[in-house]
C-alpha cells in the first residue's frame, strides 16, 4: 500500500504541512511555520524533528479537515459546484455542466469520478480544477466555519477512539516477538499515514482486523520455519 507521505522527502512533508495550516487558529500556527520557512530556506532541519511536526500538525488539523469533507458532501456541495463553475475558464466550466447533466449526478465529486469526465477532462483542466478546488475549499471554511461546529466536536470523538486503539495497538505489538512485533508496527504506521496525513476515517473495527490478520501471520510464518 502506497504511503501518502514520504517522511524522507522534507520538501514533500514540508509542503503537507503548508496545505493544512490555514486549519489552525492563527496563534497555533508558528512552530509549525517555523519548519516550513526552514526547510524551503534549505537551512537543515531534523527529519525526525519535521515528521514528528507533520503528524501532530495531521492529527490536530484532522477533525477540521473532516468536518470540512462532510459538509463539501453533503449540504455544501452545490456551494461547491457554483463557485467552481464561476471561477473555472469558460470551456470547463460548460463541459462541467455537460458530464453533470449527462451522467445525471449532483456533486462535482460524483461527476469528477465518471467514465465520461475522466475521459474528456484533459490534463491542464485536471490541474486547473484541482488547483480552483483546494482554494474553493479553503474560502467554504472561512466563510461557513461556524456550520461546521458541529461536525469538528463529532470528528474529534471519532479521533479520540481512533487514536486510543492505536494506542492500545500499539503497546499490544510491542509485547509480540520480533517478527511479530515488526509486521504490527509497520501496519500501524500505515494507519497512522492514511489517518493524519491522508485525512481519512478508520473504521475501529478496520483496526481490529487488520491487526488480528498481521498477527495471525507472522504466526504462520513462524510456524513453517
Amino acid at each position: 500500500m502506497e504511503r501518502y507521505l514520504n517522511l524522507h522527502d522534507v520538501i514533500a512533508v514540508a509542503d503537507f504541512m503548508e496545505s493544512v495550516i490555514d486549519f489552525l487558529a492563527e496563534k497555533d500556527r508558528k512552530p509549525y511555520q517555523q519548519f516550513i520557512d526552514a526547510v524551503h530556506a534549505k537551512e537543515h532541519v531534523s527529519r525526525e524533528r519535521l515528521a514528528e511536526a507533520a503528524k501532530n500538525i495531521g492529527a490536530v488539523t484532522w477533525p477540521a479537515r473532516r468536518a470540512l469533507l462532510q459538509f463539501i458532501t453533503t449540504v455544501g456541495s452545490e456551494l461547491e459546484w457554483e463557485a467552481i463553475l464561476e471561477q473555472t475558464r469558460p470551456a470547463t466550466a460548460l463541459l462541467l455542466k455537460r458530464l453533470r447533466q449527462s451522467a445525471g449526478t449532483t456533486t462535482l465529486d460524483e461527476t469528477l469520478k465518471t467514465t465520461d469526465a475522466q475521459y474528456a477532462i484533459g490534463p491542464d483542466q485536471e490541474v486547473e480544477i484541482t488547483m480552483l478546488r483546494d482554494e474553493v475549499r479553503y474560502h467554504l471554511w472561512e466563510t461557513h466555519r461556524e456550520a461546521m461546529d458541529l461536525m469538528i466536536e463529532e470528528m474529534l470523538v471519532e479521533l479520540q477512539a481512533i487514536k486510543k486503539r492505536l494506542k492500545r495497538l500499539r503497546e499490544q505489538a510491542t509485547k509480540s516477538d520480533a517478527l511479530t512485533r515488526d509486521r504490527l508496527l509497520d501496519t500501524l504506521e500505515r494507519f497512522e499515514d492514511r489517518l493524519y496525513f491522508g485525512g481519512d476515517l478508520l473504521p475501529l473495527e478496520l483496526l481490529d482486523a487488520e491487526i488480528t490478520l498481521d498477527a495471525e501471520e507472522s504466526e504462520g510464518l513462524q510456524g513453517n520455519e
